[in-house]
């Protein structure tokens, strides 16, 4: 049986991307990962440090597509009148992706404030963001805290990214964030 569809915005991508091998979180948390090409588009780079130098490299979803681990997909043409309408509002990647997770009623993946406000105007069930897959990913892994604490300082210095506020699974990551007991996995 084929796993269930799950829409990632730009932002979730790179998280995903900087955490672990994106095919092996899908896996684990059962979702097959789509990605439009809008947001596609628009998924950056990551930051790694050796020996003091950072190093910014761009993300490059070719390797993941070939793996099977994201499917980037185009707008079809009743998508496209929303996708401008959004546009307006969020930047072309949010936009894609909520004019199809509302056409096409695929949940989606996003920690953008604006995109998530966007949905509850739009009646869309609150969108997943990076904590949760990767709360569920790590306890799909039985990761220990150790492992955990890795995972998310290579997404926090790689990708910049910090869960929010209104995260639902902020306690979960303040919990797990590294610290100085860790030995800096």
């Amino acid at each position: 049986m084929l796993n269930p569809p799950l829409l990632l915005d730009a932002c979730v991508t790179i998280n995903l991307v900087a955490a672990a091998p994106v095919h092996q979180i899908a896996r684990s948390i059962g979702f097959r990962c789509l990605i439009t090409r809008q947001a596609a588009n628009e998924v950056g780079h990551l930051r790694d440090t050796t020996d003091g130098e950072t190093r910014v490299t761009p993300v490059d979803l070719a390797d993941h597509v070939e793996t099977g681990a994201v499917e980037i997909i185009d707008l079809v043409p009743d998508e496209i009148p929303f996708f401008v309408e959004l546009a307006s509002l969020v930047d072309d990647g949010e936009a894609a992706t909520i004019a199809v997770a509302i056409k096409r009623g695929i949940p989606l993946a996003t920690d953008d404030r604006k995109a998530r406000r966007l949905c509850a105007e739009r009646g869309l069930t609150l969108p997943t963001g990076t904590a949760t897959l990767i709360r569920r990913y790590c306890e799909a892994q039985a990761l220990d805290h150790a492992h955990i604490s890795h995972l998310l300082q290579r997404i926090s210095s790689r990708a910049s990214f910090q869960a929010p506020r209104s995260d639902p699974d902020l306690k979960w990551w303040n919990d797990h964030q590294p610290c100085a007991s860790d030995g800096g996995l």
